[in-house]
């Protein structure tokens, strides 16, 4: 694991959300602060607010990209935010075979005892921390070869 991909890791394991811990990681390494940051990413961890969707260390892979490479006015192209975007999801499934946080898990965040399978699976250490380790490192890899 890389210098950033730790960082994210122990961001996640100090209790930021994945996505939290994603962005917040990328942001330091490419030198912005703002109390914003980790408020921004907060809704995307859980799978999009615990609504079964994309994985926050995913998504907040993607909020990391846009925050670098998003537009500062109507009239700049997205094109590159975009095919980083699609070539970082493409990596996160090829590497974990899904996408969604429901899947990765094995188990919805919102079943009743999703808290106790979570720590029974030991799911933060042996799936998410992998999850941000993995986008973490290769949304700084993409932004440094750009």
């Amino acid at each position: 694991m890389n210098k950033i991909a730790s960082e994210a890791s122990n961001y996640f394991f100090d209790g930021f959300l994945c996505s939290e811990s994603v962005v917040k990681a990328i942001a330091e390494e490419n030198n912005i602060s703002s109390s914003m940051i980790t408020k921004i990413a907060t809704a995307f961890g859980r799978g999009l607010a615990n609504s079964e969707s994309t994985c926050g260390a995913l998504s907040g892979g993607i909020l990391a990209l846009s925050m670098i490479q998003g537009r500062d006015n109507n009239n700049d192209s997205f094109e590159l935010l975009y095919e980083n975007i699609a070539e970082l999801k493409k990596s996160f499934v090829d590497e974990f075979k899904e996408d969604t946080c429901t899947k990765l898990l094995g188990f919805s965040l919102n079943d009743a005892d999703a808290n106790e399978k979570f720590t029974q699976n030991d799911c933060k250490n042996c799936k998410c921390s992998k999850y941000v380790a993995f986008v973490t490192q290769n949304v700084s890899k993409m932004l440094k070869n750009q």
